[in-house]
């Protein structure tokens, strides 16, 4: 049964559920104890009806809800993202709103603030040969070959076994921004041209390519 109250973290977790963990929206509502059509109005871009109310924020809620999505969902493919990353990621979204300034040198921490299930945490770099590896080919021929043999496996009865994930890089780790889940391990790469931001509005849509 759905809680009378719930964090925006919560709902972020639902939204990435829905999205990118093979859950439909009523099993991603329920699982986070949230309400479906909750889940569903952000999942459209909604604004919360709270959020009316709210100071103003440099990003509205749903926006930081789908932003908080993305940093997990890019450290679960082994790509957390730095600090630097985070702010880019930002301010290009501002820019893209007609906002050209940048954001403020303590914007990030108020964030991570306002959403305790992320945190700053020490990257660890993989040999930049693991990602040259990486590319539209071997992707495309790596589903195709599952897809083929693999099909009939549901999405919720698969496991990635490769903690270490596809990064590039060597030398030192690094700070990078990631779920405060402390069984969860971070890994990243320094800034890499490999690395793509999509947007659309009215709501935050983040994609990597």
């Amino acid at each position: 049964m759905p809680r009378v109250s719930y964090t925006e973290d919560e709902v972020a977790e639902a939204m990435l559920d829905a999205t990118d963990n093979g859950l439909s929206q009523s099993k991603s509502a329920q699982k986070r104890e949230i309400p479906r059509s909750t889940l569903g109005d952000r999942l459209r871009g909604l604004p919360s009806r709270s959020e009316v109310t709210q100071p103003a924020q440099l990003l509205s809620k749903p926006e930081e809800s789908r932003l908080v999505a993305w940093i997990l969902r890019q450290e679960a493919l082994g790509y957390a993202p730095s600090h630097s990353q985070v702010r880019a990621t930002v301010n290009a979204l501002l820019r893209q709103q007609g906002r050209e300034k940048p954001v403020g040198v303590h914007w990030l921490a108020r964030f991570m603030k306002r959403h305790p299930s992320i945190k700053t945490k020490i990257g660890k770099r993989q040999e930049a040969s693991r990602f040259n590896c990486f590319t539209p080919t071997a992707v495309n021929w790596y589903f195709d070959i599952r897809e083929s043999e693999y099909g009939w496996i549901k999405p919720g009865d698969t496991v990635n076994v490769d903690e270490g994930g596809i990064m590039a890089g060597f030398g030192l780790d690094f700070l990078v921004i990631g779920s405060s889940d402390p069984k969860t391990k971070a890994s990243s790469n320094a800034p890499s041209p490999a690395l793509g931001l999509a947007f659309s509005k009215p709501s935050l849509q983040l994609a990597v390519f």
